[in-house]
């Protein structure tokens, strides 16, 4: 393993030239948070997400990262980027955001407003804000020459809001070759940076009736919609506050129309949990209610249709987010430690038994809806955060010690 001490200047000495750089390109920031919240990038429309990344390719043309395209048939495509210091089989810092938003072509919340102290707009957090806060930080490292020898990895993913098919397989292979990895969704309100979030499973439950005209069908009709109201209310009732358990049935659909007896209906279900022991009890209750009608005549089948690992909130997580605290407290901002009940790539990049931290994107709120806003001035300062953290994580995390090994402790 190479030896980078002299790739780096003086810590402190470093670090001013970091923020320098970054107090200098506020509007170019700005300018380019406003080109990708103005490109629609729903995640099923695929020449949206791939005109957001060439935007991004765009964007960091002249740090020296080199771009892997990953491509897609229907979804858009994987974007990595890698720092001339990146070299195969040695610890690396991964960086993870996505390209997708939850907004239809047709969504109506199509603009970009700045609104004194507030943008709004589709992605303006969630998580175009994210993106230039890691691009900012990759401008910065690769001003003062760093990227030269630090190595580093910048995954843009395309899927992320409709579970990550695709991509997931790909920001797993990626963090098991890194040593520490940073997630840029949006930062809370307080302040608060990620260190661990719940685990994920999504259902699809389908019940099965018998058709008939709503006239005839008398009071013993085979409802497929009658079953699936008296199921949803059995799971609606598994929900436990006391043990962070989530049930939540959020799209129901069935029949064709008032006069005629449903034969089919279905519904997604959203299951949220902090240990994997809740979630098989959770999913064995939801089988038991899937497997016994209430009507007689109907049957229902259930389908698990993504799922995400808890991202506990190890030691080591921690032990990164208190050098993210630490940088913060130099940079004048408060930085709170939040386990957070969404999902997102950081849960994949923890499945490795790397550090992972999130939430290191602007702050804002009412994302994935036409309320979405970001604090303005969170942008900036949020930039110069994470320039200091790739650059201290590295140190502390990757960087080879005399020996020649990594000294980080997992």
């Amino acid at each position: 393993m190479r030896m980078l001490e002299s790739a780096f200047k003086g810590r402190d000495v470093m670090r001013n030239e970091l923020l320098t750089f970054l107090d200098t390109c506020e509007k170019e920031q700005f300018a380019l948070l406003k080109k990708l919240v103005l490109q629609p990038s729903f995640s099923r429309y695929k020449a949206g997400v791939d005109a957001v990344g060439r935007l991004i390719a765009a964007s960091l043309q002249s740090t020296g990262m080199r771009l892997e395209t990953v491509p897609e048939k229907e979804l858009g495509n994987q974007l990595i980027f890698r720092s001339p210091g990146y070299r195969a089989g040695e610890p690396s810092v991964l960086l993870v955001g996505h390209m997708d938003t939850v907004f239809p072509r047709d969504s109506t919340f199509n603009y970009y407003r700045e609104d004194g102290r507030t943008i709004h707009g589709p992605g303006v957090i969630d998580m175009k804000g994210g993106l230039v806060v890691a691009i900012s930080a990759i401008w910065a490292l690769a001003d003062c020459g760093l990227l030269k020898s630090l190595p580093l990895t910048f995954i843009c993913s395309s899927d992320e809001e409709i579970g990550s098919p695709s991509s997931a397989t790909l920001v797993r292979a990626e963090a098991g070759l890194s040593t520490i990895g940073l997630g840029f969704e949006c930062g809370g309100l307080g302040g608060e940076i990620v260190t661990g979030r719940k685990g994920k499973i999504g259902y699809t439950l389908t019940v099965r009736g018998r058709a008939g005209h709503a006239a005839f069908a008398g009071p013993d009709k085979a409802s497929a919609v009658l079953e699936l109201a008296h199921k949803v209310i059995a799971l609606e009732g598994l929900n436990n506050p006391q043990q962070n358990i989530v049930v939540n049935v959020g799209v129901v659909e069935g029949g064709i129309g008032p006069n005629s007896v449903a034969e089919s209906a279905m519904a997604l279900i959203d299951t949220r949990f902090l240990q994997q022991s809740d979630a098989l009890e959770t999913g064995e209750k939801i089988a038991r209610i899937v497997a016994e009608p209430v009507i007689k005549g109907t049957t229902a089948e259930l389908q698990a249709t993504s799922t995400r690992l808890p991202m506990k909130q190890s030691a080591a997580n921690r032990k990164l987010f208190r050098l993210i605290q630490k940088e913060g407290e130099l940079l004048g901002i408060s930085c709170r430690e939040e386990l957070r009940s969404g999902v997102s790539d950081a849960n994949t990049m923890a499945e490795a038994g790397i550090p992972v931290v999130d939430g290191l994107g602007p702050i804002g709120d009412c994302d994935h809806s036409d309320r979405e806003y970001m604090v303005r001035d969170s942008l900036p300062v949020r930039a110069r955060l994470a320039a200091l953290t790739i650059l201290g994580g590295w140190e502390s995390f990757c960087k080879p010690a005399a020996s020649g090994r990594a000294t980080d402790d997992r």
